[in-house]
């Protein structure tokens, strides 16, 4: 308990201190690293660890960490805000091998991570009291605490005299006294950059930050087990009938569908507008296909009996054929309206979710021919690996690039959208802008205006190493040497 207390307090002090006033930069990394091996160590030292393996998530929680430091993907910086606490707490509950399975209780167990350690805050004082009270009295006639206080007495002490003996002689000799005299003005005007209404929401903020970690650290390494014992399961009556009707009915919807698909979008075969007709549907595709999924899995852990089994497991295959058509479908739909419409971070994240869907129905089907193996921790596998990779694709030099590489085919450009919604990711791509031929709505122009004011913001930032950023560090340089 003394351990939690010292890792409380040293880990609050330090988070305040890298993110309070500033923006996260290097500092993610800085902070996320030492938490999550103090995390370790903590459930190592009271063997809590039951599954060794689960710390392979060290790997994309560091890598989504160092992206703060990497990219400045406004985004990114938001969902891993998310991401990154999500992926602890999943490291912790796979530590302890806990059965995660891809239901509700999955996202109830992530939540109750979060929020139950503060209902024990109570007790948990109370046993880190108790802790330093025995901690005092065992020391309390050693040679250990003896020393101490003679350290404490001599401190009490000598301070005092010295500090009378340095005014003395600061007195008699001026040159001595101006060398004190600089290092006490230094160390005020140090402290006088600091307002004293930062100063108290500083301590504030500590307070609350030690009080979360404290109950935390306390939870996990003491309390977690007892709880989760408590959890009961209830025996559910599967509905065979009803799942059996909904998947016969799906499929029929889903080769109507399919067809007509195949004959308007792949073959070509109707006379349309592409783009104007797949303006819409990209979205509702994903989501269906998502349902689709979602469906699958159920029927599948529903299915009882061997006629059952084989009618179930019959039309879960061809569901998923049916879900990979509509995947490709909703690509396609996408791709004739970026085509005429331009490309955004959103429309590259179609691209991102319907691949991972797709990847996503490899092991569907292992886990439909009853192959042995555990969907939830591939599909989580799957989704995390894609999700770190998608971060470092830098998105939004992807995005300048291939707007201003259509605006040189067509002679047309958002330039707002790009103003706007990249970030000093896409600076190189920018200049492509200056060194093209073409110039329509005077675009030029517009770009030099965009450069000059991102210069004039990154040189008034006071960037130190909690906020240190490469994109903005090659921004600034890059924009110091075209000037």
């Amino acid at each position: 308990m003394i351990n939690i207390f010292i890792g409380a307090v040293i880990f609050s002090i330090w988070c305040i201190t890298l993110f309070f006033g500033k923006n996260i930069g290097l500092s993610m990394l800085l902070f996320i690293v030492p938490i999550v091996y103090f995390i370790i160590y903590l459930l190592e030292k009271n063997n809590k660890i039951a599954n060794p393996k689960a710390k392979v998530l060290i790997i994309p929680i560091t890598l989504l960490a160092s992206t703060y430091f990497i990219f400045n993907n406004g985004f990114f910086y938001t969902v891993n805000i998310v991401a990154i606490p999500v992926l602890i707490v999943l490291m912790i509950l796979e530590m302890f091998k806990a059965d995660i399975q891809l239901t509700p209780r999955l996202f109830s167990k992530i939540l109750k991570m979060f929020f139950i350690p503060l209902s024990y805050m109570g007790e948990t004082f109370g046993k880190l009291k108790q802790a330093i009270q025995e901690k005092l009295k065992i020391n309390i006639d050693t040679a250990k605490h003896k020393k101490i206080r003679q350290i404490i007495k001599a401190i009490c002490i000598t301070v005092p005299i010295v500090a009378i003996i340095i005014f003395l002689l600061s007195s008699a000799d001026e040159v001595f006294g101006s060398i004190f005299t600089k290092i006490i003005q230094s160390i005020f005007n140090s402290l006088s950059h600091i307002q004293m209404g930062d100063l108290v929401i500083r301590l504030i903020l500590i307070v609350c930050a030690f009080i979360y970690l404290l109950c935390f650290f306390d939870y996990i390494t003491f309390r977690y087990e007892k709880e989760d014992g408590k959890e009961t399961t209830m025996t559910e009556v599967k509905d065979n009938f009803t799942i059996k009707v909904l998947l016969g009915t799906l499929n029929v919807i889903y080769l109507v569908f399919c067809i007509i698909q195949v004959k308007s979008l792949f073959m070509r075969d109707v006379n349309i507008n592409y783009a104007q007709y797949a303006r819409q549907g990209f979205f509702q595709l994903m989501i269906v296909s998502l349902i689709n999924l979602i469906t699958i899995l159920i029927a599948k852990n529903r299915e009882k009996g061997q006629n059952c089994s084989k009618y179930i497991r019959t039309m879960c295959l061809l569901m998923v054929v049916f879900t990979f058509i509509i995947l490709l479908s909703s690509a396609v739909r996408m791709y004739f309206y970026e085509s005429v419409f331009g490309y955004t971070l959103l429309r590259l994240l179609v691209y991102c979710s319907l691949f991972t869907e797709a990847i996503l129905l490899i092991p569907t089907i292992m886990y439909i021919i009853d192959k042995k193996i555990n969907l939830a921790k591939t599909y989580l596998t799957i989704v995390i690996t894609i999700y770190v990779c998608i971060n470092f694709a830098n998105f939004d030099n992807i995005i300048a690039k291939r707007n201003i590489d259509r605006y040189i085919e067509t002679g047309k450009i958002d330039i707002y959208y790009l103003e706007m919604q990249t970030s000093t990711d896409a600076i190189n791509q920018m200049f492509r802008i200056l060194e093209t031929n073409t110039n329509v709505d005077n675009i030029k122009q517009e770009t030099k205006k965009y450069l000059n004011a991102l210069y004039d913001k990154l040189k008034a930032e006071n960037m130190d190493f909690r906020d240190a950023n490469i994109s903005k560090i090659f921004a600034k340089n890059l924009l110091e040497v075209t000037r």
